[in-house]
């Protein structure tokens, strides 16, 4: 898909009149099964049990959730753009319903889950939305495999080190998880470990060539404004949009402003490539 340079401004969006997209479906689409209906299977990938879910049809679109979250944290984004598009949401490896790894795991492990997942269920071109960590895993899978992205969403995301008050702050909680032994404070140990073992992608994103779109919230704390500014000059085809009054997870505090910001983004980049990728 020809990538033409998107408008490089830094939008600060109205959280009341949002571009929102058309209810009417462009084209009768195609999938699965032929009905909108939601596949929810567990296989073995990469040598770890992976949760996921599939509804809707159209262009596969993928969305990989934050560090200590899981998949039904884009439940409002499911929703929305199974309507036009086929959703793949899965529960990154220590996460979630997926299988917690005995020993501890790296991002590029993340990232190498995610490449076979897409040849598991056959995807061989997708969208990719990241929060957080999961942004983190989507833009090393791009620059690892730039022939199966065609469009990035990037929200609240870091593509350098965790910044030092975060750091602390795990480090302090990893240390009373470590004492606990349970499950959950594995799964939050060892998430933790990768997510700060992680190196600095910051030089590499300039290598970046398909249409990005970077949202951030105006008060984001784990992921501020600045980081996102650092990289949106980096990528030459990226657009960046700070939502107001909104913190980390903007996509569950404001859905429909942060489903109407990727709409039109998507939107704005199918009709760049010349085709419809709804259908």
């Amino acid at each position: 898909m020809p990538c033409r340079p998107l408008d490089r401004r830094v939008y600060t969006v109205s959280t009341t009149e949002a571009p929102r997209l058309s209810d009417e479906p462009k084209a009768q689409r195609i999938g699965w099964t032929g009905r909108n209906e939601r596949i929810m299977p567990e296989s073995k990938i990469n040598g770890t049990t992976t949760y996921y879910e599939i509804a809707g049809n159209g262009h596969p679109f993928v969305f990989i959730h934050g560090g200590h979250l899981e998949s039904s944290s884009w439940s409002s984004q499911v929703a929305y753009f199974s309507k036009r598009y086929r959703t793949i949401t899965y529960d990154i490896r220590g996460h979630g319903q997926s299988e917690v790894p005995r020993e501890g795991y790296s991002i590029s492990d993340c990232v190498e889950d995610l490449h076979q997942l897409l040849n598991h269920l056959a995807l061989e071109r997708v969208y990719l939305a990241g929060l957080s960590m999961g942004s983190y895993i989507a833009i090393t899978f791009t620059l690892l495999h730039p022939e199966r992205v065609d469009a990035l969403v990037l929200a609240g995301a870091n593509s350098g080190p965790v910044i030092e008050t975060l750091r602390t702050r795990g480090e302090e909680k990893a240390a009373r998880m470590r004492s606990k032994g349970t499950d959950s404070a594995k799964k939050f140990v060892k998430a933790h470990e990768a997510n700060l073992a992680r190196p600095d992608l910051t030089p590499r994103l300039s290598e970046i060539r398909q249409p990005v779109l970077m949202i951030v919230g105006e008060q984001d704390v784990i992921t501020p404004t600045y980081i996102s500014e650092a990289m949106h000059r980096e990528i030459a085809n990226s657009r960046m949009v700070v939502v107001p009054n909104c913190g980390h997870r903007c996509q569950e505090e404001q859905p429909d402003t942060f489903n109407s910001i990727v709409s039109d983004f998507l939107e704005k980049t199918e009709s760049v490539g010349g085709e419809d990728r709804a259908h």
